[in-house]
């Protein structure tokens, strides 16, 4: 396994590839598996997700840079888009009429979901986990301990999605 920077950074860098892989399997036509990887990134960043709003939201206050609102909406964004990106999603396979345009649809509705992702993790490296790794020394490591218990259940599933594309 390659290394993963450890707390809620390195889960950021799991779900990033995990949406990378998501794209490629577009690419490749493989919609089938797409849908289940893009499933499981869902599910893993809803659970990203609700710890932050459980355990790490309630610390922002007057030093925070950004508003508990900014974290919370983007959330709700985020999802809208997944579940948009998982209905365009469907039906996708290679060699079905017109599937390149179909696939070209999927990395459109993506992209809106990918930028805002990249944002959001970004305001919560520079601002969120401040602020609560400096009023709860140990929250981000212990999270980040649950979250990559709850994504083993998904390292199967992953791993033949990789090796379907060959990686």
């Amino acid at each position: 396994m390659s290394y993963v920077e450890p707390g809620l950074v390195g889960v950021h860098h799991v779900l990033d590839a995990m949406f990378a892989l998501f794209r490629e399997l577009v690419v490749g036509g493989d919609g089938r598996r797409a849908h289940e990887v893009l499933a499981a990134y869902r599910a893993l960043t809803a659970r990203h997700a609700g710890d932050e709003e459980r355990h790490l939201v309630p610390w922002l206050g007057p030093t925070a840079r950004w508003p508990a609102e900014l974290y919370l909406g983007q959330h709700e964004k985020l999802f809208t888009g997944l579940d948009r990106i998982a209905l365009v999603v469907t039906g996708l396979r290679v060699g079905a009429p017109a599937w390149r345009g179909h696939a070209l649809a999927v990395l459109d509705a993506a992209a809106p979901v990918h930028h805002l992702a990249e944002h959001h993790h970004l305001a919560e490296e520079q601002d969120l986990f401040v602020v609560a790794t400096a009023a709860a020394p140990t929250l981000l490591a212990e999270l980040a301990v649950g979250w990559h218990a709850a994504a083993a259940a998904h390292a199967a599933l992953l791993a033949e999605a990789r090796a379907s594309l060959g990686a």
